[in-house]
């Protein structure tokens, strides 16, 4: 009965706010080559920044952020060109999308544009929440978040795959700002 189902969602609230309880959510992080993606659960996982090549093959990272209550596993499959067709094969067990984009590099926003379209045209994301988190925005060279959106089709990708479930975010993985919001803001639907 919905009195039953809002008493026990009431209680799973209070003991996962004070600790007690965990919530767990399976992520794909995707994104272009050289967006970060690595370089992001090295800091989750190990709180320092590092340099890492591009990522050859899928790998599953488990961790925390502070603040959301969840346990987050992220699996980091890799941007360049050659392995994106594996990016569909993960996505019926994850429970939610992070898509990375150098915010820097404006010659690559066709290219993400492009990406994240064929993301939500076929389906792949099956309506599981979507961050679109634009990465090295401490950079002097990082576009304004309205110039990143409006060049690779952000409002229309929102629009399509529920305004509700798209978010947009500003971080610098270098400097540890921003990914907090963006995870809290995924953790939510878990």
């Amino acid at each position: 009965s919905g009195v039953f189902a809002w008493i026990s969602s009431l209680v799973n609230s209070l003991l996962t706010s004070l600790g007690l309880v965990s919530k767990k959510g399976t992520i794909l992080l995707l994104g272009l080559d050289n967006a970060g993606k690595t370089t992001l659960l090295h800091r989750l996982r190990t709180g320092s920044v590092q340099t890492f090549p591009p990522t050859d093959r899928p790998h599953l990272e488990t961790f925390q952020v502070e603040g959301t209550g969840v346990t987050f596993a992220a699996w980091d499959l890799g941007g360049h060109e050659a392995v994106r067709h594996l990016w569909e094969d993960y996505a019926p067990d994850a429970s939610a999308v992070m898509f990375l984009v150098d915010a820097s590099d404006a010659a690559r926003f066709d290219e993400v544009r492009d990406e994240l379209d064929a993301l939500v045209s076929e389906g792949t994301l099956e309506g599981a929440p979507l961050a679109v988190v634009l990465n090295k925005c401490d950079l002097p060279e990082a576009r304004r978040s309205a110039d990143v959106a409006a060049s690779v089709g952000y409002e229309e990708l929102a629009m399509r795959h529920g305004e509700e479930r798209a978010a947009m975010f500003r971080i610098s993985v270098l400097r540890g700002e921003g990914y907090q919001e963006a995870f809290q803001w995924l953790g939510a639907f878990f």
